[in-house]
């Protein structure tokens, strides 16, 4: 097994685990454990390798996206605003007032006429990006997730009360998925057929929804919470988390459990749309790339601080966001790290991809929201 190829300076927070060949499934893969350095220590020498850094946020970022054409950006943040800017210069476009609490949420819709911005209050507003203006709000109960339709002018709401929202946009038009038991609709993905909503409850369940219909056609209940989830990409399998449970989305039936031995959950997880591969990611640094048809471990890193994002780039590169503020890109294929993105100086908390992988976008708890070129 060949040695990995990483420069020096990439290997003080890292310990890579690879296995490669497709008949090492079995066989527990390989550790490198290396020494991490002090918080100070790696505050000292944090080296910006960004080519743009966007600093008009005067707290934490939560959120971005990047339109079709990679051009325009939309962050959002705890200073209760979001900013549109251009991509090249870092320039504001406009800025979308209005929010009384943090903006946890923004995105562009499928063609990037619109963008919608929320914040944790409940305050849902959306903009024409060409006009520079509102065209639609919308204030109600504490928000917990919000994104568009993939094909459709079409927003999608999960609240605190647990009630879903289903608007046409921009005539307002309205349809309500109830909460089955008054928990938290903690997260959702549509499904690849765009007729169906799989969303998870804080108290633990899991209901694929018909949202024509407004009906449920599966409930799951076994779990203790559900607090995130993907779908891979022929919408016949789900992962969740923090159980890190693969269900079977045709009937709501768990079919396997990837867990490493010493962890108990994880923090987040999701498909790679090319190769069905699942990658999971844990506080405490953790990440794993398992093969789902087999149930196997394929790949394994653990990095010295906890993964907060996982976000797929081209092909089988992963672009895995930290605590200690790097963005560690990652071939599952290989098992290779291929380099690490440093420059923000606390959290990542968010990653949207631009210029077919050329480019991210990556948001922080230091204020900043930076462009990478990459490899």
């Amino acid at each position: 097994m060949d040695d990995l190829d990483i420069p020096d300076d990439e290997l003080e927070d890292i310990e890579v685990i690879y296995s490669d060949g497709e008949d090492d499934c079995e066989e527990q893969p390989s550790e490198h454990m290396i020494e991490d350095a002090n918080e100070e220590e790696i505050e000292a020498e944090v080296i910006d390798l960004s080519i743009l850094t966007f600093s008009k946020h005067t707290k934490s970022v939560f959120c971005s996206d990047v339109s079709s054409n990679g051009q325009v950006a939309v962050t959002g943040g705890e200073d209760d605003i979001a900013y549109i800017w251009d991509t090249n210069t870092g320039d504001v476009l406009f800025e979308c007032t209005g929010h009384k609490d943090s903006v946890t949420e923004a995105s562009f819709n499928y063609d990037s006429q619109y963008v919608v911005t929320g914040d944790m209050a409940g305050m849902i507003q959306v903009w024409s990006v060409d006009q520079k203006k509102l065209v639609w709000c919308f204030e109600g109960d504490d928000m917990e997730w919000l994104f568009w339709h993939s094909k459709a002018n079409v927003l999608l709401c999960g609240c605190h009360s647990g009630d879903v929202y289903v608007w046409h946009i921009p005539q307002g038009n309205c349809k309500v998925l109830p909460s089955p038991h008054n928990a938290s609709a903690t997260c959702a993905k549509l499904l690849p057929n765009g007729k169906q909503l799989l969303v998870g409850y804080e108290d633990g369940n899991l209901q694929l929804w018909n949202i024509k219909e407004t009906t449920a056609d599966w409930n799951n209940s076994q779990f203790t919470t559900v607090t995130s989830l993907d779908v891979n990409q022929e919408g016949t399998l789900a992962v969740v988390a923090p159980s890190s449970s693969i269900i079977k989305l045709a009937d709501g039936k768990v079919t396997a459990t990837l867990l490493p031995n010493e962890e108990t959950e994880i923090e987040v997880a999701t498909f790679n749309k090319e190769s069905g591969v699942v990658a999971t990611g844990s506080l405490s640094g953790q990440l794993c790339v398992w093969e789902v048809g087999k149930h196997a471990l394929r790949h394994q890193a653990r990095i010295e601080c906890s993964v907060t994002v996982l976000k797929w780039g081209p092909g089988t590169k992963i672009f895995v966001g930290a605590t200690d503020g790097a963005v560690y890109v990652c071939d599952v294929k290989t098992g290779l790290l291929l380099e690490t993105l440093t420059g923000h100086k606390a959290d990542v908390l968010s990653i949207s991809v631009l210029n077919e992988g050329k480019r991210i976008l990556t948001t922080s708890d230091d204020g900043t929201a930076k462009i990478f070129n990459v490899k």
